[in-house]
C-alpha cells in the first residue's frame, strides 16, 4: 500500500499535477494519463486493480485497528471493579457493557488485569465471543502469522505443522531442512487437490450467483451473508479464493465479445428458426402461404487438458521463496498451494483466451504433446467451417481480403455499406442491432486512418469516439485481441457467437500426485465455440450465393491473401489461407515454409486454369490421397505434426463434396 501511493506520488510529480491533484481538479484525461504512466512503470500491473486493492488495505487496516479497540474495551470491562451499584440507584446504565470510570482503579492493575485475562483467553481452545457480534472487516492477509498458522489462518492448509507453511513463514527453514520427507509429500498432494476442488466449486457458485465480477471480488463487495464470519477459517479461505478468481479474470478475456455457455457435454441443439413471408392480398378460401423451417445449429465441445510434471519439491519451494523475496511488489501473500495454481492457471487462461479466438482441434499424435492451439477449435476456424457447411456466405472480395495501415478505415467502411445493402430486403434483425468486431493490433492504423480523412485534432475517447463508432455508419466497434496481424473484419449481433464449456471451473480442478521425487498436476474440461444464428444451410455454394445474404446472421471477410501465378511454395508467415490464381502452366505446391505450429492452413483454389495440385509425396505423404481440384472453391485444409516436417489432412473439398479427416476432427458435425 505504502508503495502504490509513493509511486503515485513521483507520477503527479513528473506529470506536473501536485497542485490539480490537492485542489481534486483532475480531469478525466489527466486520470488516463496517470493510469497509463503507472503502468509503464509497473509493466503487467493493472492501475485500477493495484488502486483498489491500497484502497482497501487502507480500509481494513482501520476497521481491524477499530475492532482491536472494541476488543480490548470488551476486555477491560470484564476485569475493571464495578462501580457502587448505589450510584445509578439500582438502575443500569446508558452505556452498559462499556468500561466504567472510577477515581479509585490503579491504571497499573487495569492493566495487568488485562494483560492475565488475554493470556488466559488465548490459551483456551474455544475463545469466549462477545455477547453482541457485528460482522467484522478481514485482511485478506489474515490477522497475521501466530505460532500456529501462517498469516494466522487457522485453517488446515495454512498450519505450520505443515513444511510448506514454515517456509512461506520463514524461508530460513528450507536452508536447515532442505530435504522434505515422505510425510511432506503426502500432506502437500491432500491439500492441492482438496484447495483445486474446492477453488473450482467456488468459480461456480460465484458464476451461478452472477458474483464473478473482478473489482467486486477484489474489493469484497459480493455478498458474503452465507458465509459464517464465525467460522473464521473457512471464512479467510473464501475470501482468499475470491481473490485468487478475480486475479485469474482481471486477465483480458475474449468472453465480454463472445460470451460463456455451459452445460455442453458433447453436443448441443441450438434452434434456428426461419420464416417465409406470410403476408398476402386477401382472396376468399383456403389460400395458405409461408412456412417455419427449423434449422438446427449443433454446437460441440472437444476434450482440453493440463498434463505437468513438476520439478522435485526442493525445486518449486526454491522458485516460491524467490517470490517471497520480491513480495513487496504484491499486495497479496500467496502461500504455496495458492501461488503454484495461481501461476498454472495464469499461463492456462493465457493460452485458453488464444485459442478460443484462433484454436483448432486436431486430435494428438500418441504419446507426443499436443500445441495448445489444437486442444479446441476456436472462433475464427468455426466460421470457417460454417462457410465450407455452405451456411455462411462470405465477403470474399478482394477489396476485402486485406487491408494496409493506410486503407483499414476505407475498407471497414466499405463492407458495412455493403452488408446494410444486402440485408436491407427481409432481414429480421436491423442494421443497427450489428457490431464490428476488429483487430486490436491494428488500432494505430485505425487512428491514422481516421486523422488523415477528418482531421488531426480528433478525440478518441468516450463511447461514441471514432474509436468505438465507425464514423459515418455508427456501427458499434469492439476491439478484439490475440489476432496476430489477420486482417479481419467480423459483423454479428453481439452475443450470437459463444464460447461453450460444460462446467464452470472445471479447469481450476487440479488434480495432484507424487511419483518419485517429482509432482504431477492435471485437469480436464471440455470447450467449444458455435453460433446461436449464423444463416439458411444450402446444399451447393452456387445456392448459398445466389440467395445473397438474405437471413444471414454473421458476417465475415475472408482473411486470405493471393498466391503469384506459378507458386510451388507458401510462406506460412504471411497468414493461413491462401488462394491460387490462374496458372499459366501446370503447378504442383511443394512446400509450406515459415510454418507457425498450431496453425492450419487452407490452400483455396480460386482458379481452375492449371489449379494448382499437391502430389502425395515429401512433406505431404501423409495426405488421403493426392490433391486434384476440379472446381473453384475447391480446397484442401493442412496442419503440420509435432516436429514440422509432414503435414496432416484435415479436411478437402474436391468439385463441391467436403470430405473431413474422422481420425483427428473426431468431433466436427458431419463426421458422426
Amino acid at each position: 500500500m505504502k508503495k502504490f501511493f509513493q509511486t503515485l506520488k513521483g507520477i503527479f510529480q513528473k506529470l506536473n499535477l501536485i497542485d490539480k491533484a490537492q485542489a481534486d481538479q483532475l480531469s478525466e484525461e489527466e486520470w488516463k494519463n496517470i493510469a497509463q504512466e503507472y503502468e509503464a512503470q509497473n509493466p503487467g500491473r493493472n492501475f485500477d486493480t493495484d488502486l483498489a486493492t491500497a484502497l482497501k488495505e487502507e480500509n481494513d487496516a482501520k476497521a481491524l485497528a477499530e475492532q482491536q479497540r472494541s476488543q480490548i474495551l470488551a476486555i477491560a470491562n470484564r476485569v475493571l471493579p464495578a462501580s457502587n451499584e448505589s450510584e445509578n440507584n439500582g438502575g443500569e446504565s446508558e452505556n452498559e457493557g462499556s468500561p466504567k470510570p472510577s477515581d479509585n482503579v490503579d491504571p497499573v492493575a487495569i492493566v495487568q488485569k488485562m494483560a492475565d485475562a488475554i493470556e488466559s483467553m488465548a490459551a483456551r481452545a474455544n475463545h469466549d465471543k462477545a455477547e453482541d457480534e457485528t460482522k467484522p472487516v478481514f485482511n485478506i492477509n489474515g490477522p497475521g502469522t501466530n505460532k500456529t498458522h501462517f498469516l494466522g489462518i487457522a485453517h488446515s492448509m495454512f498450519s505450520l505443522d505443515k513444511r510448506w507453511n514454515k517456509i512461506a513463514a520463514n524461508t530460513s527453514y528450507a536452508t536447515q531442512n532442505p530435504t522434505p520427507t515422505a510425510e511432506d509429500f503426502e500432506e502437500f498432494t491432500k491439500e492441492y487437490r482438496a484447495f483445486g476442488l474446492s477453488l473450482s466449486q467456488r468459480y461456480a457458485y460465484l458464476k451461478e450467483n452472477n458474483m464473478l465480477d473482478a473489482k467486486r471480488l477484489m474489493a469484497f463487495e459480493n455478498d458474503y451473508s452465507g458465509l459464517d464470519p464465525a467460522n473464521l477459517p473457512d471464512y479467510y479461505l473464501i475470501r482468499r479464493q475470491d481473490a485468487l478468481i478475480a486475479r485469474l479474470i482481471t486477465m483480458y478475456n475474449i468472453y465480454d465479445v463472445f460470451p460463456r455457455r455451459y452445460g455442453v457435454q458433447d453436443r448441443e441443439v441450438m434452434f434456428s428458426a426461419f420464416f417465409d413471408t406470410v403476408s398476402q392480398a386477401w382472396q376468399e378460401g383456403e389460400v395458405f402461404k409461408g412456412k417455419m423451417d427449423l434449422q438446427p445449429e449443433l454446437a460441440y465441445v472437444d476434450d482440453a487438458m493440463i498434463k505437468l510434471k513438476f520439478k522435485p519439491m526442493k525445486e518449486i519451494e526454491r522458485m516460491y521463496i524467490g517470490y517471497l523475496n520480491t513480495e513487496g511488489s504484491d499486495p497479496m501473500k500467496w502461500s504455496l498451494i495458492e501461488w503454484q495454481i495461481l501461476n498454472v492457471m495464469t499461463q492456462a487462461i493465457s493460452e485458453q483466451n488464444h485459442r478460443r479466438i484462433m484454436g483448432v482441434y486436431v486430435h494428438p499424435e500418441t504419446g507426443i504433446p499436443g500445441h495448445y492451439l489444437n486442444s479446441s477449435t476456436g472462433i475464427v476456424y468455426t466460421l470457417i467451417r460454417y462457410a465450407h457447411e455452405f451456411k455462411l456466405k462470405i465477403h470474399d472480395d478482394s477489396a476485402y481480403m486485406g487491408y494496409t495501415d493506410s486503407t483499414f478505415l476505407e475498407t471497414v467502411q466499405d463492407m458495412l455499406e455493403e452488408i446494410k445493402l444486402d440485408i436491407t430486403e427481409d432481414y429480421t434483425v436491423p442494421f443497427e442491432k450489428l457490431s464490428v468486431i476488429l483487430n486490436t493490433n491494428h488500432k494505430l492504423w485505425w487512428k491514422k486512418n481516421c486523422r488523415a480523412k477528418y482531421g488531426k485534432d480528433l478525440d478518441f475517447t468516450g463511447p461514441d469516439s471514432m474509436m468505438n463508432k465507425v464514423p459515418d455508419i455508427d456501427t458499434p466497434i469492439i476491439w478484439l485481441p490475440n489476432l496476430g496481424n489477420l486482417p479481419f473484419i467480423l459483423v454479428q449481433e453481439p452475443g450470437n457467437l459463444q464460447c461453450i464449456e460444460y462446467l464452470p471451473g472445471e479447469m481450476l480442478a487440479l488434480q495432484f500426485e507424487r511419483a518419485m521425487e517429482v509432482y504431477k498436476a492435471w485437469s480436464v474440461w471440455k470447450e467449444g465455440t458455435s453460433a446461436s444464428f449464423i444463416g439458411q444451410k444450402f446444399s451447393t455454394k452456387a445456392a448459398m450465393d445466389n440467395n445473397n445474404f438474405l437471413r444471414q446472421r454473421v458476417f465475415m471477410n475472408k482473411p486470405a491473401s493471393y498466391l503469384a501465378d506459378g507458386a510451388t511454395t507458401i510462406n506460412g508467415a504471411n497468414g493461413f489461407w491462401f488462394v491460387t490464381q490462374a496458372n499459366t502452366a501446370a503447378t504442383a505446391l511443394t512446400d509450406i515454409a515459415n510454418i507457425r505450429p498450431g496453425v492450419a492452413y487452407i490452400l483455396e483454389i480460386g482458379s481452375t486454369t492449371n489449379a494448382t495440385t499437391i502430389a502425395r509425396t515429401g512433406k505431404f505423404s501423409e495426405l488421403s490421397a493426392a490433391f486434384s481440384p476440379t472446381a473453384v472453391g475447391d480446397y484442401i485444409m493442412l496442419v503440420p505434426n509435432s516436429d514440422k516436417t509432414k503435414f496432416f489432412e484435415l479436411e478437402r473439398m474436391v468439385g463441391g463434396v467436403r470430405t473431413i479427416n474422422a481420425a483427428l476432427q473426431p468431433n466436427v458435425p458431419g463426421v458422426r
